[in-house]
């Protein structure tokens, strides 16, 4: 069956969206920490986007009551600690899990945080260093819901971004990391055509791009997830809500390291797309 006759099928799906974890919480059962996971519900089946910064992921799963039923999928956005540390518990939890991510998803990623101050960011301990099936993209998961592959198409760009704090390490040489691993999930749904985000390292624009690469023309319904724009400035925040309007998305929900600023801009001057977002938080995209 070719990718646009899936489309048709997958027109009249619900698909629920849950938080699991993320920076912010206001339930004491289901504390938050620096990280990020979301489970995905379609049909009979539900799947994960990242495993947060520790096991806290499986608690929250627990205490949300999203735990009876095993995940088919875990897909990584990018290789970080915050979205790959309770990864382990969660494979202690549920075996028979599959996991997807990009083969360089595992290189040993280093941050520079302050002028020789370098501090490991990467996967943790254990972390399997290969998928337990072929890796390939673009790849349905659960219905209506697939990893789309490297955002830059395994293509390193040749412009240097001289004021990254990110690095991966090949050999005894660190080399800035332009997060070739990166990737989104894009749902086809009776809602339309959503993105669902980790960290947006290399940019929202690129997801976009990647989204419509696979689904000519979309009709795109929600933008959810971290969009790293916490450090981002007053002129990007404006180019990035631009480009979230000129796409018509209906709902955004910024979560984990969008930053607040950016999350008040949107509030305050378009309400109407704006969805708070913290653990618990569930949407129908």
């Amino acid at each position: 069956m070719t990718l646009q006759k899936k489309i048709v099928k997958q027109m009249d799906n619900k698909i629920i969206l849950t938080v699991v974890v993320d920076n912010h919480s206001s339930s004491k059962e289901c504390p938050g920490e620096h990280g990020l996971s979301l489970h995905l519900q379609s049909q009979n089946q539900c799947m994960l986007l990242d495993a947060g910064k520790s096991d806290l992921v499986l608690g929250n799963l627990k205490n949300l009551k999203l735990a009876k039923n095993a995940p088919e999928w875990i897909a990584f956005s990018h290789g970080h600690y915050d979205h790959t540390n309770g990864t382990l518990a969660l494979l202690q939890e549920f075996p028979n899990v599959k996991l997807h991510f990009h083969p360089a998803l595992t290189r040993p990623k280093w941050i520079l945080d302050a002028p020789e101050t370098w501090r490991y960011g990467g996967v943790p301990c254990g972390f399997p260093q290969k998928m337990n099936e072929i890796y390939k993209t673009p790849q349905e998961l659960i219905p209506g819901i697939y990893a789309s592959g490297s955002l830059l198409n395994d293509e390193v760009p040749k412009q240097k971004n001289t004021a990254s704090r990110f690095y991966y390490k090949e050999g005894d040489t660190l080399k800035e990391d332009f997060f070739i691993d990166e990737q989104v999930l894009i749902v086809q749904s009776r809602k339309g055509v959503s993105i669902v985000s980790g960290c947006a390292h290399t940019g929202i624009a690129k997801a976009i791009q990647k989204t419509a690469e696979m689904f000519p023309n979309p009709n795109f319904y929600a933008l959810i997830g971290g969009f790293h724009l916490s450090a981002a400035s007053a002129c990007e925040i404006t180019e990035n809500i631009e480009l979230i309007l000129k796409n018509k998305f209906k709902k955004v929900m910024p979560l984990h390291c969008s930053g607040e600023a950016f999350s008040k801009e949107l509030a305050q001057k378009h309400p109407s797309i704006f969805v708070h977002g913290e653990i618990g938080t569930q949407i129908e995209i």
